[in-house]
C-alpha cells in the first residue's frame, strides 16, 4: 500500500481528488495559520493498515472536517469503502466527517444504515445512531453524493476507528480457511487455483466424497465450466459483510458431528426481554449525545454474554423501547400541564362566578334607588316636603303593584322607566350626570336612532365634539400597526363611563336578559374607536382636497 505522511496546514490547495495516490498515514491536521507543535484536539488521521481506505483529509473548520476516499483498484469511477482511525482527540470534543467524492447514487445510508465504530477501550463494532447520520448530494463538490455524520470523543486516550460496514480483511478469510483444513473435512478441499500480484486465489470444493473424484476429473478435462464467484452478498469495494470470526466458527463447531444447528429464538427473545425489564428503571430516553449512545450501547453488547441475539434484532428492540419511553414521557408531561390548566380555570370560574353575582346584586340595589330617586323627583325639583313624604308613605298604586310582582320573584327587574323622566331637563339643556350637559333638540334626536352603534357614535360626538375626539384616543395605547405611532390622550373615564350609562338606560328598554346587556355594552369602546377612525379619515381626505385646489390654482 503506498503510504503518505504529512503534517501541515490543511488549508493549503491538495489538489483534486481525482489524484489521491495511497491511503493517509499518521496525518496530522492542523488549522490553517497554525504554526507549532500538534496539540490536544488536533486530530491525527491513519488508514495504512489493513482494508484501510483513507485518501485525503481537509481541515474546514474547528468542528468541520472533509475526507476523500481512494477509488477501488483499477476502476476509479467507483469509490464507496471507507476504513480509517482517529488520535490525540480531547474529552467531549464533537466533530462532523464529510465524506464527500462517493459514487452511489443511492445508498442504505439513507434508509436507517449507520457507518461502524470502535474504540481501543471497546474492541466491538458498534452502529452510529442514525439520526446523526445524512447521505445527499452536494454542489460544493462536483455534485458528488456525501455522507455526513457527529460524533462525539469520549476518552482522550482511546484510538477510535471508523468503517463503512463490518471490515472482513484478507488475513482474517486466510485464518478460517487455515482452521478448516487442519480439520481434515471429507466433503472439503482447498487448492490453490493461482496467484496475484502478492495474494494466493483459493479454489475451495465442497461435496460429498463419493463425488469429489468425479468433480476433479471433470474439471480438470473442461467437460464443464467453473462458475463466476456471486457478489451479490459483498457490499462494496470486495470487502465481506459478517458479524465476527468467532460466529462463523461456532456454526462450524455445531455442525462438526453431522447435526443441525438448532438453536431457538425462545431463549433470545427472553434474554432481550430481561435486558430490557433491567433497564426500565433508567432513563435510556435522556441519551442525547453520541459518546453517550456509544457508551450504552457497548455496555449492552457486553452482557449479553449469555444469550446468542442477533445484533440487528437487538438494536431494532432497544430503539422502539427507548422511543416508547421518550413518548411516555412527553404524554405524562402533557397530562401535568393538563391538570394544571384545569385547575387554574377551575380557580377563574369559581372566582367569575362569583363576582357576577355580586354584580348583579350591586346592579339590582342600583336600579332600585334610581327608580325611587326617579319618582320623588318625577313632578319637578320644586317639591314641598311634606308631599315627599306623603308620597314616601303612600306610594302609588302602580308602585306598589310593581313591588308586589317583584315580591313573587327571584331576581328582581324593574319596569322601564321612560329614559326623558331619569334626566334633568333645564333652560333647553339636558343633564346626563357628572356635570355633562347636552342640547335637548339633539338629544331627542339621539332617542329615535336606530342600532348601538349609532347611538353610541352620535352621544360621543355630542358629548367631547369632532375637535376633541380626532386628537384622542379611547384607552392612550400608540397601535401595534405602525412601528412609530406616537400615543395619543385616552378620553375622560367619567365621560366614558356616562356613554355607558346611557346606553344601558336604552338597552334595558328593549331587554332584561342580562348576558345580552353585557354582551351590547362591551362594544362601547370599539364603536367610540371606529368614529375616531372616521374622523380622521374624513380629516384626510378634506386635507387632500384641500391640496388638490392649491395645486390647481
Amino acid at each position: 500500500m503506498a503510504e503518505r505522511s504529512r503534517t501541515a496546514e490543511t488549508g493549503s490547495a491538495i489538489g483534486s481528488d481525482d489524484i489521491i495516490a495511497g491511503n493517509v498515514s499518521k496525518y496530522t491536521v492542523l488549522p490553517a495559520g497554525y504554526c507549532g507543535q500538534p496539540k490536544k484536539g488536533h486530530l491525527i488521521f491513519d488508514a495504512c493498515f489493513e482494508s484501510g481506505n483513507l485518501g485525503r483529509v481537509d481541515h474546514i473548520t474547528e468542528f468541520e472536517y472533509d475526507l476523500f476516499i481512494r477509488p477501488d483498484t483499477c476502476n476509479p469511477r467507483f469509490r464507496v469503502w471507507f476504513n480509517f482511525t482517529v488520535e490525540n482527540v480531547k474529552e467531549s470534543q464533537r466533530v462532523i466527517f464529510n465524506v464527500v467524492n462517493f459514487s452511489k447514487t443511492k445508498s442504505l445510508y439513507r434508509d436507517g444504515m449507520a457507518p461502524m465504530v470502535k474504540s481501543t477501550s471497546r474492541p466491538k463494532w458498534q452502529r452510529i445512531p442514525s439520526k446523526n447520520v445524512y447521505y445527499y448530494r452536494c454542489p460544493d463538490h462536483r455534485k458528488n453524493y456525501v455522507m455526513s455524520f457527529a460524533f462525539c470523543f469520549d476518552r482522550e486516550d482511546d484510538t477510535y476507528q471508523f468503517a463503512y460496514c463490518y471490515p472482513y480483511t484478507y488475513t482474517r478469510l486466510q485464518h478460517y480457511l487455515d482452521n478448516l483444513q487442519r480439520r481434515n473435512m471429507d466433503y472439503f478441499c482447498r487448492e490453490l487455483l493461482g496467484l496475484s500480484v502478492k495474494r494466493q486465489l483459493d479454489l475451495l470444493t465442497i461435496t460429498s466424497p463419493e463425488d469429489k473424484t468425479d468433480l476433479e476429473n471433470s474439471v480438470m478435462q473442461k467437460k464443464i465450466k467453473i462458475p463466476k464467484l456471486s457478489l451479490n452478498h459483498v457490499e462494496e469495494a470486495g470487502e465481506v459483510t459478517d458479524y465476527g470470526e468467532e460466529d462463523v466458527e461456532l456454526r462450524h463447531s455445531k455442525r462438526q458431528d453431522g447435526r443441525k444447528q438448532s438453536e431457538g429464538t425462545h431463549k433470545s427473545i427472553e434474554a432481550v426481554v430481561a435486558r430490557l425489564e433491567k433497564q426500565n428503571g433508567m432513563s435510556l430516553s435522556n441519551t442525547s449525545s453520541p459518546e453517550e449512545a456509544f457508551m450504552e450501547t457497548s455496555e449492552g453488547m457486553n452482557n449479553m454474554d449469555d444469550a446468542v441475539v442477533p445484533r440487528i434484532l437487538y438494536e431494532e428492540l432497544l430503539r422502539s423501547y427507548q422511543q416508547q419511553q421518550e413518548e411516555m414521557r412527553h404524554i405524562q408531561q402533557e397530562l401535568e400541564r393538563t391538570r394544571r390548566q384545569l385547575v387554574q380555570q377551575a380557580k377563574k370560574l369559581k372566582e367569575y362566578g362569583a363576582l357576577v353575582s355580586e354584580m348583579k346584586e350591586l346592579r339590582d340595589l342600583n336600579r332600585r334607588l334610581q327608580d325611587v330617586l326617579l319618582l320623588r323627583l318625577g313632578s319637578g325639583p320644586a317639591i314641598e316636603l311634606e308631599k315627599v313624604k306623603s308620597e314616601s308613605i303612600e306610594p302609588e298604586p302602580e308602585v306598589q303593584k310593581t313591588f308586589s310582582e317583584e315580591a313573587n320573584t327571584s331576581t328582581y327587574y324593574p319596569a322601564p322607566v321612560p329614559v326623558m323622566d331619569k334626566y334633568i331637563l333645564e333652560n333647553g339643556k339636558v343633564h346626563l350626570g357628572s356635570g355633562i350637559w347636552v342640547d335637548e333638540e339633539k338629544w331627542h334626536q339621539l332617542q329615535v336612532t336606530q342600532g348601538d352603534s349609532k347611538y353610541t357614535k352620535n352621544l360621543a360626538v355630542m358629548i367631547w365634539g369632532t375637535d376633541v375626539l380626532k386628537n384622542r384616543s379611547v384607552t392612550g395605547v400608540a397601535t401595534k400597526k405602525k412601528k412609530d405611532a406616537v400615543p395619543k390622550p385616552p378620553l375622560s373615564p367619567h365621560k366614558l363611563s356616562i356613554v355607558r350609562e346611557c346606553l344601558y338606560d336604552r338597552i334595558a328598554q328593549e331587554t332584561v336578559d342580562e348576558t345580552e346587556i353585557a354582551q351590547r355594552l362591551s362594544k362601547v369602546n370599539k364603536y367610540i374607536c371606529e368614529k375616531i377612525m372616521d374622523i380622521n379619515k374624513s380629516c384626510k381626505n378634506e386635507e387632500r382636497r384641500e391640496s388638490a385646489k392649491y395645486n390647481l390654482q
